[in-house]
């Protein structure tokens, strides 16, 4: 029975696996068609020139403005979780979880917003005048370090709201102490979000290596740093899912 059902189950998954294979092989070849026309007469050398000319433009404000509109928005919602959590009367749970979710917010914001400062960093870089380097590094340094002071507000205040949580921001074993310190019902909730951010990575990164198959026939840059890098990621990702699931195997 158990092997019937695996056959019924391929057979009744293979025509619609056949179908997307169809619809991305169509798709390739319309991309692939798009690509060879831009790079026909010379379109892709004044898109590379338009581009150039507006990450010079762009460069030497983009940690200041970005900056100043995520650390705006990430105080904005840890003083907004801070009045919920002040005005508690120790029974509405639901102004807590408004609370613990505008603190999530915010922490999303300050990993975002710093990942971000480290694209800009570099496209500072690339695209700024030598004499505004310097500049650029100190508005790096001074965005980072304010994000990790709202991180560490961030935490404290989510200490308050939760006093079983432990761990400082500022402990290289922080991630470690706080997991430790959840229930078995925050830790369900951390395993189902980092397996759907896995199956996300694992759907970006055949994407981004085929976007940048494409583009290196279009541009003509080198391809190998771009494809290195995803490919890179992506084996970790896989190698260390599957090595920690072997091991948790094991302990079970």
């Amino acid at each position: 029975m158990e092997n019937n059902a695996v056959k019924r189950d391929n057979r009744k998954a293979l025509p619609k696996y056949l179908l997307i294979l169809l619809a991305a092989a169509i798709f390739g070849g319309v991309l692939g068609f798009a690509v060879g026309w831009l790079g026909h007469d010379s379109l892709s050398e004044t898109i590379v020139t338009a581009v150039n000319n507006g990450l010079t433009a762009i460069a030497p404000w983009a940690i200041p403005v970005t900056s100043i509109v995520s650390l705006a928005l990430i105080l904005w919602l840890y003083r907004s979780a801070k009045r919920l959590f002040t005005g508690w009367d120790g029974e509405d749970d639901t102004a807590m979880d408004q609370a613990d979710e505008k603190l999530n917010w915010a922490l999303l914001l300050t990993t975002a917003q710093m990942i971000l400062d480290m694209f800009f960093f570099a496209m500072q870089n690339l695209y700024s005048e030598s004499w505004m380097v310097l500049a650029g590094v100190l508005a790096f340094l001074l965005s980072v370090a304010l994000l990790i002071v709202a991180q560490q507000k961030i935490v404290d205040l989510t200490r308050r709201m939760n006093p079983e949580k432990q761990g400082s921001v500022y402990d290289m074993k922080f991630k470690k102490k706080w997991f430790e310190s959840c229930d078995e019902a925050e830790r369900k909730q951390i395993g189902q979000a980092a397996y759907k951010a896995f199956g996300v990575m694992n759907t970006a990164c055949p994407i981004l290596w085929l976007i940048f198959i494409m583009l290196s026939f279009a541009f003509d840059f080198n391809l190998l740093p771009p494809v290195f890098a995803v490919c890179l990621l992506w084996l970790l990702l896989n190698v260390t899912y599957c090595l920690e699931s072997i091991r948790l195997g094991r302990r079970k």
